[in-house]
């Protein structure tokens, strides 16, 4: 088992159940499928060739959903295309080790905060989401759970966790409130957690997003590259027929 999607699938099941949704773990995947209108949220995570495809279309019993396959397992791909999926928007994953965050200049200020209710509306409103998905990013509290708020003066500007489980760190949930875009927020939050990761005994140390792709918003690649991380590698997504 690939622990960077492990640990990955770990984190999103928390998130997805949060959100009102269920999590079915089948042989060769997780599936997680909630009322929200998110690929993150609706989609087979951390799979193996062997993954049960008749037991996947039970779970989704044809909503629209998503295959993450790392290219490791790409013998399962055969049989996605029989059943009708189609490649999607890709993801890259990304690593990097334990070392000391660069400094990163900004007016906001970065703070971890235990405020669920603040985390929940700040990261939604990032996210664009409606005020009633905000419960689904409060993971303030959890085990191995660990919230940021950036903050322009007294406004939330920015929200993003981190989740560590030993020496695995994953960071997610990021996301900048739509006034405060462009001031470097996930920048500071990333360099904040790799901090906070190390702090508590994380040595490897794991983010995805979108590949870049001409035409494409591509901030929070670069982003996460400026932070030290490297490449590790691509994922695609395959849809499923609709």
């Amino acid at each position: 088992m690939n622990e960077l999607e492990r640990i990955e699938a770990d984190a999103y099941a928390i998130f997805c159940e949060l959100a009102g949704g269920t999590v079915t773990r089948l042989d060769g995947g997780v599936c997680l499928s909630t009322p929200l209108p998110a690929t993150e949220l609706n989609r087979v995570t951390n799979v193996s060739e062997d993954l049960d495809l008749d037991a996947v279309a039970d779970v989704y019993r044809g909503k629209q959903h998503l295959v993450s396959v790392p290219a490791w397992e790409e013998a399962l791909v055969p049989r996605l295309e029989a059943r009708g999926y189609a490649p999607g928007y890709a993801w890259m994953k990304f690593e990097r080790a334990a070392d000391p965050a660069e400094p990163v200049d900004s007016s906001l200020r970065i703070e971890e905060t235990d405020d669920g209710k603040l985390f929940g509306v700040t990261a939604s409103e990032g996210f664009s989401a409606p005020p009633e998905a905000a419960p689904g990013f409060d993971v303030t509290g959890r085990p191995g759970w660990h919230c940021f708020i950036a903050w322009d003066g007294d406004e939330p500007a920015a929200a993003a966790s981190l989740f560590v489980q030993g020496e695995l760190a994953w960071f997610g949930g990021a996301a900048t409130r739509p006034a405060f875009r462009g001031r470097g927020a996930q920048r500071a939050l990333l360099a904040a957690r790799v901090e906070r990761a190390r702090a508590v005994g994380a040595r490897r140390l794991s983010a995805e997003t979108g590949h870049q792709v001409e035409g494409r918003p591509d901030q929070s690649y670069r982003n996460i590259v400026r932070a030290g991380f490297r490449e590790s590698y691509l994922r695609p997504n395959w849809r499923s027929p609709e």
